[in-house]
């Protein structure tokens, strides 16, 4: 009678457990499966749906330790590797992840959502053919959900760097869930990164009309519209991104940058500083802010941001490059220190392997701010035999006049 007594409390708690979970109450459902699983211990399905609500409450750990008991209470279940896979594959424990994959797989072939479980997973170590092959067959197994495979290729295949085939995956998950805004949003990315803007906005303002709270979407049609030189645009879709999600820096940074070049350097200023109180350990908004502090003509304020920026990411070249560019080329003579700036500059392109030609245009003018002309003539033929911009290799030819002429170059503020 005792035992009978725990089996029915346990599946009182079992079935309170279950009703919370479906209510959303989950650390209610905690506590019930807990005090379940206290009294029979021996019941995979408990820690199964336990792990199930810690989940929803952030325990990951907690709740793969779950999975793992169920694991050997249960170990012919074939859902359980599944659900596992899953969790592994969120924690990026890929290679664990793949293995509870194939045991599902071995049991049950047909599984076409265990498949592209897998080619997620071998995508995120890095083997790309498996990768495909999954999806293949995950699209071949399960044409319902092939909006979702498709939109998981194509992330894979923008990866490798293949844009042709990461757009048309694309348009093939469009096509086939004309309802979700993710894939026109990841089409948008894919054509901004390979300069198609006006197809990077289409693309962004379709993802917005479907999911008007698509913050990322306002963003990347902010970036799109700040190439296009559409400040204002610009502007306003970051203060839509803004109010969406406050917490993104980029959309500061780039709010910053637009109002820069419409000649509001102090509302600017407050954008970059906002952006460096939400990534405090970012070079990259220090080096932004540094600019606008050196567009007002604030040098001392630009050199201490880059030299923060420096603290942050001792490697990063644009960093050496751009304290190298305020050190070779500010009108105040009292700033310029040409030999810090010929460091400098020498750094960044040994970072880069001497291969951007932006890098060399500034070694040159360190050279020329050192009166070592010889070597700012040889280094700015160097920048132009790179350069592959029309505009910059106008700038670069009036550097190299100078410099043959025994000139060096000042920047006007």
């Amino acid at each position: 009678m005792a035992r009978d007594r725990i089996i029915d409390d346990a599946q009182d708690l079992f079935s309170r457990g279950h009703q919370a979970y479906s209510t959303g109450d989950y650390p209610e459902a905690v506590e019930c499966f807990s005090r379940a699983i206290r009294l029979r211990p021996e019941v995979s399905a408990a820690y199964r749906y336990r792990a199930y609500a810690l989940l929803e409450l952030g325990e990951r750990i907690r709740a793969l330790n779950d999975l793992d008991q169920a694991i050997r209470l249960k170990p012919d279940e074939a859902q359980l590797y599944a659900d596992r896979a899953a969790e592994l594959f969120a924690q990026r424990s890929y290679d664990q992840a793949v293995a509870d994959c194939d045991r599902v797989l071995n049991v049950d072939p047909g599984r076409a959502d265990v498949n592209g479980l897998r080619a997620r997973c071998h995508s995120g170590r890095g083997d790309t053919d498996a990768a495909l092959r999954d999806y293949a067959a995950a699209l071949n197994g399960d044409p319902d959900n092939a909006a979702k495979y498709f939109l998981w290729r194509a992330q894979l295949n923008a990866d490798c760097e293949n844009f042709t085939a990461a757009v048309a995956d694309c348009s093939r998950a469009i096509a086939a869930g004309p309802e979700l805004a993710e894939p026109l949003h990841i089409r948008a990315a894919i054509r901004q990164q390979t300069g198609n803007l006006d197809g990077a906005i289409h693309d962004f303002t379709e993802a917005m009309r479907l999911d008007p709270k698509h913050a990322l979407a306002s963003l990347g049609r902010a970036v799109c519209r700040f190439q296009l030189n559409d400040f204002i645009g610009a502007i306003e879709d970051c203060d839509a991104a803004v109010a969406l999600m406050p917490g993104i820096v980029k959309s500061y940074e780039v709010r910053g940058s637009a109002l820069q070049r419409l000649g509001h350097t102090d509302a600017a200023l407050a954008n970059f500083d906002e952006a460096v109180r939400l990534a405090p350990g970012s070079a990259t908004a220090l080096n932004i802010r540094a600019g606008a502090h050196y567009a007002k003509r604030d040098y001392g304020a630009a050199i201490r941001d880059h030299m923060e920026a420096l603290k942050r990411d001792p490697r990063h070249a644009g960093t050496f490059n751009q304290l190298a560019w305020v050190w070779a080329t500010c009108p105040d003579p009292d700033v310029r220190n040409g030999e810090r700036a010929n460091e400098c500059a020498t750094r960044a392109c040994e970072l880069t392997e001497w291969t951007e030609p932006g890098f060399l245009d500034t070694l040159a003018a360190a050279c020329a701010e050192c009166g070592d002309f010889d070597d700012a003539v040889k280094w700015q033929e160097k920048a132009l035999e790179q350069c592959e911009d029309e505009a910059r290799e106008a700038e670069y030819h009036d550097r190299l006049e100078r410099y043959r002429s025994r000139k060096a170059f000042r920047t006007e503020g």
